[in-house]
Order: structure tokens, then sequence, then C-alpha cells
């Protein structure tokens, strides 16, 4: 079976839009003196996704201007 590569750009915005969602659920509960799971565990995979981003597939690691380009990116790959 062929390993299929997926492009990090497509991984980052994935991860970053996850964290975003999961970060504002948390912070919801949290307020609401509840403690919402699903959240938790999507912040988790949204986390470990840009975590594997970040020490496999870029070397160097991700730097602050990946996140911006990686959307600019994908919205290029969309339009074209």
């Amino acid at each position: 079976m062929p390993v299929i590569q997926i492009d990090p750009d497509i991984l980052i915005v994935i991860a970053t839009l996850v964290t975003i969602f999961a970060t504002s659920s948390v912070i919801a509960g949290w307020v609401e003196r509840s403690w919402p799971w699903l959240a938790v565990i999507s912040l988790a995979i949204g986390l470990g996704i840009m975590a594997y981003v970040h020490l496999a597939l870029r070397p160097g690691g991700l730097t602050f201007w990946d996140i911006p380009n990686a959307f600019i990116h994908l919205v290029a790959m969309v339009m074209n």
C-alpha cells in the first residue's frame, strides 16, 4: 500500500481551525462550570497535528508566518 503524502499547509489550516474552535468551546465550558470532554479531546488533536507538522514535516520547524501563509496557499490551491 502506498504512503499518502498530504500537503503540510492543509494540515496547518486544519490544526489551526480545530484548535481555535476547541479553545473557544473549552473556555465556554469553563465559564459555565462544566467540562466539555469532546472539546478537550479536539484541542489535544489540533495541538497534536500542529506539533507533528512542526517536528516532522517542516525543516527547521514552524514560524509565526507559516500559519497565515498556509491559509493563503490553501485559498490559492482552491481558486486554481
